[in-house]
């Protein structure tokens, strides 16, 4: 029987372009395009923010509808999502899905509404909420006194109390500004004093709040038994190949994202510290991949983040020179030795190296056997599920690395992210790989083109990588590449594309105002 040989494309990588600092220029935020109908709303900035941090999600027909009303239980989820160092209790059988953010708020002595009527919850209540989780329970006047003061709001028609507007529906894009105020303003939630008195009088709403379903949340779930991980050839987290979703989720909660991946399983992205990102691959139910570029893991040889590329090659040898699927041979290309991929105990482990740091482990990947040979092509499928969990991943990476590194993290700007998707698939539609467009345009005559104001940018590209992961450590063990992604930049936007001679391109753009 025949067996045909491919040859995995070598990195494809230029120098990152870099347009050096000019006269600063006031901030500005470009709004999210991600949904339809948030674009021009004034809340964009906002809504972005929520999504990237796993606070709330869009709808099914790609709209967010930013101005529908809140609900408190929603209100509830949303501000306990945004601060997951604060542990849920587990869900009993059969409970509403928003108990155990009730049981946090009873816990935490939050002055909530009574059952029947939690979906009149306006703006006074949420100010009662805000007060009450960092100096007790309060008066409404003095409650919306004190967001004022601390600028966790700015008032509805004005900067005072009636100007507030404590009687108006609270909106979903007003319900995500007041938790980033929180974020941003680095404030944690505090219990509030158990009250001595009645519960303070909010005015209700002039017309009667519509009853809004309710959006269901991954529950908690049971404790997962103790096990032992020691033999696990990767243990990330606490997690390791073959364990159970349900497991996982005891473990780690749930993910603040779920991505496509070039293999099939879903991608579980755990994002919300960037110092121990992880993404943790389920696909029928049971963990099938790990990945991360974190100290957050744990080998059953003695290799960690940080260990030499000597002792790796000590304790497993040479790395695979091909992995055979069917009756076709995938040939390896390590680069630089950039990765090693070695097959161990069922599964394909890489690690990663950064050559800029004496070749040292900076992340590792391993995939079940039966899903890696189930890729029978270094290049999957292309499909918006799967550009998008790519850019968002390149984002991630960028930041987890720059946190690792003692950087400030990056802000996603979803209008740059346009100018980088344009630019990877412009290079995909006439097969070239170039940062000057051939039209002669340069990546910051794209920026302009799409009204951005720049007092410094930068661009990088990569092709024929098979994912984001390794597109990403190609970057950091590029120079011009590790200097963009590791500048003293703002606002990061990424880009992906499928076809032409390379068959995936990424585009970062990096810039300031």
């Amino acid at each position: 029987m025949k067996t045909w040989i491919q040859y995995l494309l070598p990195v494809a990588l230029t120098t990152a372009l870099l347009l050096t600092p000019i006269a600063s220029l006031p901030l500005s935020y470009a709004a999210s395009v991600t949904f339809s109908d948030t674009s021009r709303h004034w809340g964009a900035a906002a809504i972005d923010w929520a999504i990237q941090n796993g606070v709330v999600d869009g709808y099914a027909d790609g709209t967010f509808q930013p101005d529908r009303q809140v609900t408190e239980p929603e209100f509830l989820a949303m501000l306990l999502r945004a601060y997951p160092e604060v542990k849920l209790p587990a869900a009993t059988t059969g409970s509403a899905w928003y108990k155990p953010y009730y049981d946090i708020a009873a816990a935490q002595n939050w002055p909530v509404l009574p059952a029947n009527n939690r979906d009149s919850f306006n703006r006074g209540h949420v100010a009662l909420i805000i007060a009450a989780t960092q100096k007790g329970t309060v008066s409404l006047t003095d409650a919306i006194t004190y967001l004022l003061d601390q600028g966790l709001s700015s008032g509805k028609t004005a900067a005072t109390v009636e100007g507030y507007k404590a009687a108006d529906k609270l909106s979903r894009a007003e319900s995500v500004q007041f938790i980033r105020n929180l974020k941003q303003k680095q404030f944690q939630l505090q219990p509030a004093a158990a009250p001595s008195g009645p519960s303070p009088n909010v005015p209700a709403p002039a017309v009667p709040a519509p009853t809004l379903p309710t959006v269901p949340v991954q529950p908690a779930l049971p404790t997962a038994s103790t096990d032992s991980s020691s033999t696990a050839v990767v243990t990330l987290k606490g997690v390791k190949l073959g364990d159970s979703l349900e497991a996982t989720l005891a473990k780690l909660g749930a993910p603040a994202r779920q991505d496509a991946s070039e293999y099939g399983f879903t991608w579980y992205v755990y994002n919300q510290d960037y110092s121990s990102y992880a993404q943790i691959g389920i696909g029928e139910g049971k963990v099938v991949a790990l990945y991360t570029p974190s100290a957050n893991w744990q080998n059953n040889k003695g290799i960690a983040d940080g260990s030499a590329q000597a002792q790796v090659t000590s304790q497993y040898g040479a790395p695979l020179e091909s992995i055979k699927k069917g009756n076709t041979r995938f040939i390896m290309n390590y680069g630089k030795n950039e990765y090693a991929t070695y097959e161990i105990d069922g599964a394909y482990v890489t690690f990663f190296y950064d050559l800029f740091l004496g070749n040292v482990v900076t992340g590792v990947q391993a995939v079940t056997k039966p899903y890696e040979l189930a890729l029978d092509s270094f290049y999957p499928d292309a499909s918006a599920a799967l550009i998008a969990s790519y850019e968002r991943e390149a984002f991630d990476l960028a930041n987890a690395h720059r946190t690792k590194l003692s950087k400030a993290i990056l802000t996603w700007d979803a209008t740059i992210s346009g100018t980088a998707r344009k630019h990877s698939q412009d290079m995909a539609a006439q097969n070239y790989f170039a940062h000057e467009s051939p039209d002669g345009k340069s990546p910051f005559d794209r920026m302009r083109d799409d009204g951005l104001k720049l007092s410094s940018a930068s661009e990088n590209i990569a092709a024929g990588q098979t994912s984001a992961i390794f597109a990403h450590h190609g970057w950091m063990n590029s120079e011009g590449h590790r200097i963009a992604l590791l500048s003293d930049i703002k606002y990061l936007g990424v880009g992906v594309a499928f076809g032409g001679k390379m068959s995936i391109y990424y585009t970062e753009n990096f810039y300031t105002p």
